[in-house]
């Protein structure tokens, strides 16, 4: 028996689309789905088990220009793209604070009618992606060999969304836990930057590997992420990235949201996150108060010493 068709209109951030995958994958199971998105290959697994996707044009550089490149790509289907949404997934952070879990995840299962408790938004890489990553890579230095990898996140400002900048952690404060165990890495620095619109906020973080313009589309973003031994992230999407592709992960937590709201991805992989000592969760982007983003650095040091001690990274296995 075919089942009923459900048209949904997704969110756009990576993360939020991340998330929605542990959405989608229980829609699935009673829904013929087609989700409106940018980001078609995020979900590359389950438009083969028969998910359909279609383009909805936004006003946000990022998901314009993803959905730009992938839109000659055979996973978006040609349904019809201005049918209507019956189904809208959303939040917004009092329900985040009402939830028993403090997640984001816990909100948009709510809102969808699935189960929290079953939700699984983990992304499987393809090795095409691994090979198209090294490929983007080049010629790898010595170093990469002797040390395990970090994917490093900078601290970015994008007016585009103010809450962007009121989310990231105090710069000063990101740049020392960084250094306190950067020299351990091999560090790779992903970033999409372009003057006057999106740009890095702090100081320097001296990466092994800058790529800062876009070079590495989502599908290299998630290879690297995969085959790395640390996310290291303030928040945004590289907080729900890791855990998807099961990376320990560090996030460093500014303003905006609350320091839990990414915890969801601790039962696929260790996660640890560090808020300040005032803990905002004021979840508006427009809010005129300037954020206490102190951190304890004495207790965040000894917290993310403890927990690269337990994930005991080693160096990888390039390919040859």
């Amino acid at each position: 028996m075919a089942l009923p068709p459900l048209h949904i209109q997704g969110m756009h951030g990576m993360g939020d689309c991340l998330h929605q995958r542990a959405v989608l994958r229980q829609l699935m199971q009673r829904y013929d789905v087609t989700l409106e998105t940018s980001w078609p290959s995020m979900y590359h697994d389950l438009i083969a088990n028969g998910l359909k996707v279609t383009r909805r044009g936004v006003g946000l550089r990022t998901q314009t220009k993803n959905a730009s490149r992938e839109s000659e790509s055979a996973l978006y289907s040609p349904r019809h793209s201005f049918t209507r949404a019956a189904l809208r997934i959303s939040y917004h952070g009092q329900q985040v604070l009402s939830t028993p879990s403090k997640t984001i995840l816990e909100v948009m299962c709510n809102v969808t009618g699935t189960s929290y408790a079953d939700a699984d938004y983990r992304l499987p890489v393809p090795a095409e992606w691994g090979r198209s990553l090294y490929k983007a890579l080049g010629t790898l230095p010595q170093i990469s060999r002797e040390r395990p990898w970090m994917f490093y996140r900078p601290l970015v400002a994008r007016p585009e969304w103010r809450g962007s900048m009121a989310r990231n952690a105090d710069e000063t404060a990101y740049h020392d836990l960084f250094n306190s165990i950067r020299d351990q890495f091999f560090v790779v620095s992903v970033a999409d930057l372009v003057p006057g619109v999106e740009w890095i906020v702090g100081p320097d973080a001296k990466a092994d590997l800058s790529f800062h313009r876009g070079e590495l589309v989502f599908e290299a973003i998630a290879a690297l992420a995969q085959q790395s031994d640390l996310v290291f992230t303030s928040s945004g999407f590289a907080a729900v990235l890791g855990p998807a592709v099961e990376t320990p992960t560090i996030s460093i937590i500014g303003g905006y949201e609350d320091v839990r709201c990414h915890d969801s991805g601790k039962k696929f992989s260790p996660y640890l996150a560090i808020g300040p000592k005032d803990n905002c969760s004021c979840w508006t982007s427009s809010c005129g108060r300037i954020c206490n983003k102190e951190i304890d650095i004495d207790a965040a040091r000894a917290a993310i010493s403890r927990f690269i001690a337990e994930t005991s990274p080693c160096a990888p296995v390039l390919p040859k």
